[in-house]
This record gives structure tokens, C-alpha cells and sequence, in this order.
């Protein structure tokens, strides 16, 4: 019987490339221009007025953590829709939406308008999981693992590459450019899907939906419940360091291009995260996975805490150009 994955499978082999590198290059788009922005929010908070340093650090939380509970209202209901449509407009859907949520930050004038942007964002966007969906659905079973991988990579080529790029033009051309250059570079990623991805979609019926199993069987499965817990835990421990970060670099370097030196410093992290991804990939074959994710959270979660004693940029440098090492063996030893 056909799975939901070989039901939506439908462009001839011919034709699946041309999406998957369409949707590779959205990704990067997508991807690079979130992480221009997401950075620097502590500082663009306080040139919104909030002075206190203590609110400062709030208020980056409150931003920081309202995407991620409207994401999680939104994002069954897009998955349904998904299912119905396709994921072809669910990703233009995603792009288009993230250009519109970009464009009003630029126009935010007090910290609850940023907040409400952010709350529209976690409703409209989703990209990284609508593209992962549609190039699920397109690629051959047998390349699916290349597929995915380089999926993967195209993630941390943006984090890479976002932060870097983004402090500079922030220091340059001050925050609000910032947001007008993502959201460039969304459009760029949407028209590209618009214009090149191909699916050829079959609706989910609801024989193939009750093939699938049940949740209660998945959660079954051997070992899913700790890589759960793993990927939880370090995403929840990045989550809680990640909007306050910029301003220990502030604090430990000043405020002299320091837009720039807090977007390097993070770049390092996702460069390290894109070079060890795939390495660390091939060894937890040889290691075993459960061995790899381990060893892997055990590191990231010791480096985490390592950041408390940083005292020069260098160190902070050394810190997260080893917690990008960790964090790049959790996700494929928990995926796998």
C-alpha cells in the first residue's frame, strides 16, 4: 500500500532536482535572513527606549519566546493544510509571510509593536519546516537522506552566514536595514519556489492517515522518547541563552562595532555546526547513535555553562565554536 510519503511523491525523477535546489537556495534565503535580525533584538529593544538593563534582558525573553507560542498554535493547522493543498504553498505561504512580518519590525516604533510582529511571525512563517516537508515529499526514497542532509546544510550555511552579514549592515546602516534586507531576501526565496518547485499533489486520504500509526505507537518506538528529551533540552537551554547572548558580548567587549563582533561571534557557531554536522553524521554510524547524542549534549550542555566565566572575546569565540560542534552531533544522532 502507498505510504502519505509516496502518495505526494509525484514529480517525475526528472523534475525533483530542479525543486530541491530550489528550495536548498529558499532555505538559505530564509534562514540567512531571519538570522540577520534575530541577533541584534536586545539592542534594537533599547534604541525602542527601554533603557533598563534589566528590562532589556526581559523584554529580549518576552520577544525571543512569543514566535514560538503562536508557531505552536499555528503549526498543526498548518500541517493540516499541508495536507489538504500541498506543501508547495505552504512554503510560498512561510516566504512571503516572513517578508510581510520583517517589513512591519522595520516599521516598529515601541517594543510592543516588536512583540506583536514577533507573534505574527510564529503564526505566518514556519519555513524550515514547510521546506522540509515539500522536498520530503518530492525526492526519491533513495536519495531521501541526501535530501534531507543537505536541507540540513543550507540551515547552517544561513546561521553562518546571517549574523555576520547582518552586523555589518546594522553598523553601517543601523537596525531597521537590517529587517529591510531579510525581508529582501525572503521575496528572493518565495518567487524562486513560486517560479521553479514542482508537486504534483495527491490529497492524504484517510485510509493512508490511519496506516501511519497511532501517536501512542510512536512514542512506543525504542528510544524516541529520550532523543525527544535531548532535542528539548537543547533547544530549550539555547532558547534561554540565545536572546540575552548579545548583550554579554556587550559587556564583555563594548560597545565598538559591536554589532559586527556579536554577529561574527554567533557566525562561528554555525559555521562549526555546518562542518561537523556531516562528519559527526558518518561517525554516529560507526559509534551508534545513542553513544553520539550522549556524548554531544554532555558537551553542549557543559559549554553552555562555560559561558558564565568568559571573560574576552576570544573566549566567547572558543565557547561557541565548540557548542556548534555539540549541537551539530545532537541532531543527527536524535533524527536518526
Amino acid at each position: 500500500m502507498a505510504t502519505r510519503v509516496q502518495e505526494s511523491r509525484a514529480p517525475p525523477m526528472k523534475n525533483w532536482k530542479r525543486t530541491f535546489y530550489a528550495v536548498c537556495l529558499a532555505q538559505v534565503c530564509a534562514i540567512t535572513g531571519f538570522s540577520f535580525v534575530l541577533p541584534f533584538m536586545p539592542f534594537f529593544i533599547r534604541e525602542l527606549g527601554v533603557t533598563d538593563p534589566a528590562a532589556v534582558a526581559r523584554w529580549a525573553g518576552i520577544v525571543s519566546a512569543a514566535t514560538a507560542v503562536t508557531m505552536g498554535i499555528f503549526g498543526p493547522i498548518w500541517g493540516v493544510l499541508a495536507d489538504r493543498y500541498g506543501r508547495k504553498p505552504m512554503v510560498v505561504r512561510a516566504m512571503f509571510g516572513g517578508m510581510l512580518v520583517l517589513l512591519l519590525m522595520s516599521l516598529s516604533r515601541t517594543v510592543i509593536h516588536l512583540t506583536l510582529c514577533r507573534l505574527l511571525q510564529g503564526a505566518l512563517t514556519g519555513t524550515m519546516t514547510a521546506n522540509i516537508a515539500l522536498v520530503a515529499s518530492v525526492a526519491p526514497r533513495e536519495r531521501s537522506g541526501y535530501a534531507l542532509g543537505m536541507m540540513q546544510a543550507a540551515v547552517f550555511v544561513g546561521m553562518s552566514v546571517g549574523p555576520l552579514f547582518g552586523g555589518l549592515v546594522a553598523d553601517h546602516f543601523g537596525y531597521r536595514a537590517t529587517f529591510l534586507a531579510a525581508a529582501v531576501l525572503l521575496v528572493i526565496g518565495g518567487i524562486v519556489v513560486s517560479l521553479f518547485a514542482e508537486e504534483n499533489f495527491t490529497p492524504v486520504s484517510r485510509d493512508n492517515k490511519d496506516e501511519q500509526g497511532s501517536f501512542a505507537e510512536v512514542l512506543a518506538a525504542t528510544g524516541f522518547v529520550a532523543a525527544l528529551a535531548a532535542l528539548f533540552v537543547i533547544r530549550f537551554a539555547n532558547s534561554i541563552t540565545a536572546p540575552v547572548f548579545p548583550l554579554l558580548v556587550e559587556q564583555i567587549h563594548g560597545a565598538t562595532r559591536l554589532n559586527t563582533v556579536t554577529g561574527g561571534i554567533i557566525s562561528v557557531g554555525g559555521f562549526a555546526s555546518a562542518v561537523f554536522s556531516g562528519i559527526l553524521g558518518r561517525f554516529s554510524d560507526t559509534w551508534g547513535h545513542r553513544r553520539l547524542l550522549i556524548l554531544s549534549s554532555t558537551l553542549t550542555g557543559v559549554v553552555a555553562g562555560l559561558h558564565v566565566f568568559a571573560q574576552s572575546v576570544t573566549h566567547l569565540v572558543i565557547l561557541r565554536l565548540l557548542f556548534g560542534i555539540g549541537a551539530s552531533g545532537v541532531m543527527p544522532a536524535a533524527n536518526a
